[in-house]
């Protein structure tokens, strides 16, 4: 087979959600032995950490930028002389017109519920642009089962026509206990109990119902008053209520906020942490739970599908609109039996999800693939 992939997503140095996806998924891919030819179109040089050109994967890279997904890509691939069997993308948007069977990757439809949560510029990308990749698809592949089943309620498509490529998890960097000590005084967190939040931050994530919460238990106990709650992730959008709730609730000396971090600072903060929480209201997976198992560390999540379906037995889960709920279970998850239970499971759950099965699975769906 001879395969096209739009690898625009994986050639960022910030690499966060369908970024973190598209990069493990690719390089992984790119190490599976196969008779499959992959090429791998970009609108600018891939970085150094891509994986190194060789006979079968091979880098295309040309403009315009602009609307890339849109023109420049469609126009190439119908006059370029390479004829391929099908172009894959590890995201939602495949080229607007092509010239060959497309297969995108559908990672989550929690927009079409919660509109209000996007600017109306990103909402109507998000919507059309997937209905469109969608609708003009040969296949599709979604990271979870509760995304697939989401795609055949909303857009009637057979469940035949999806195949179930999950997110997997990567294994911890080796930092030694010197540098985790820098990076823990660097925020402020050498030898101090903290809950961590990871991810970007975002409406759906539900971080002013975290802050909200995390206010009542401190006050539970006088041994509470000195937890620490670490928000750690990028700003994304929609993120003002965040920082004002942290105000109103006069958390600001219990709330550090790291912005983006790098991957031995998020090793090291999970592996410290108490728990990890994850109170989003929707998401069509949940890669920070998968993390914060391979490091031991236990979970509280939302009683939400993905999750459900991703933590199993690993988690406490929690209803996203109950404060109460939240500020129950982390004054739970401090009780050692309950810590030991969860880590023990998570270590089991984590198991399932890894990055070169994940890539497998895709490497033997192309090699399945019917024209």
């Amino acid at each position: 087979m001879i395969i096209g992939i739009d690898g625009n997503e994986a050639n960022q140095t910030i690499r966060v959600g369908v970024g973190q996806y598209a990069y493990n998924i690719l390089t992984r891919l790119s190490q599976i032995k196969s008779s499959n030819i992959y090429h791998i179109y970009l609108k600018n040089p891939p970085l150094s950490d891509l994986p190194k050109s060789s006979s079968n994967w091979q880098y295309h890279f040309f403009g315009p930028q602009k609307l890339w997904t849109k023109l420049a890509l469609p126009f190439h691939l119908y006059f370029d002389r390479l004829k391929l069997d099908l172009f894959y993308s590890p995201s939602h948007y495949s080229p607007s017109f092509c010239p060959f069977p497309t297969i995108p990757t559908i990672h989550d439809l929690g927009y079409l519920d919660t509109p209000h949560q996007f600017t109306h510029k990103d909402f109507y990308q998000l919507k059309n642009w997937t209905q469109t990749s969608i609708k003009n698809s040969k296949h599709l592949t979604a990271v979870s089962q509760f995304t697939k089943s989401q795609i055949q309620k909303i857009y009637q498509i057979k469940p035949e026509n999806i195949t179930v490529i999950p997110n997997g998890v990567g294994e911890p960097l080796k930092i030694s206990p010197d540098q985790e000590k820098i990076i823990l005084k660097k925020f402020n967190l050498l030898n101090q109990k903290y809950f961590i939040y990871l991810g970007t931050l975002k409406p759906n994530k539900n971080i002013p119902f975290l802050v909200e919460a995390f206010a009542q238990f401190v006050k539970l106990k006088p041994d509470y008053s000195n937890f620490k709650l670490v928000i750690a992730g990028k700003k994304g959008w929609l993120f003002q209520q965040i920082f004002s709730t942290v105000l109103q609730q006069k958390l600001t000396k219990h709330v550090i906020f790291t912005n983006y971090i790098k991957d031995t600072e998020k090793w090291t903060l999970l592996a410290h942490a108490q728990s990890l929480i994850i109170p989003s209201t929707y998401e069509g997976f949940g890669i920070p739970a998968l993390e914060a198992m391979k490091v031991k560390t236990p979970v509280i999540a939302s009683n939400i599908p993905a999750f459900k379906e991703v933590a199993q037995s690993a988690a406490i889960f929690i209803d996203p609109f109950k404060q109460k709920s939240l500020t129950q279970a982390m004054e739970d998850i401090l009780k050692p039996s309950t810590k030991q239970i969860l880590i023990k499971n998570g270590l089991v759950q984590v198991q399932k999800y890894t990055w070169s099965k994940s890539a497998q699975l895709l490497s033997d769906f192309f090699s399945n693939f019917s024209i």
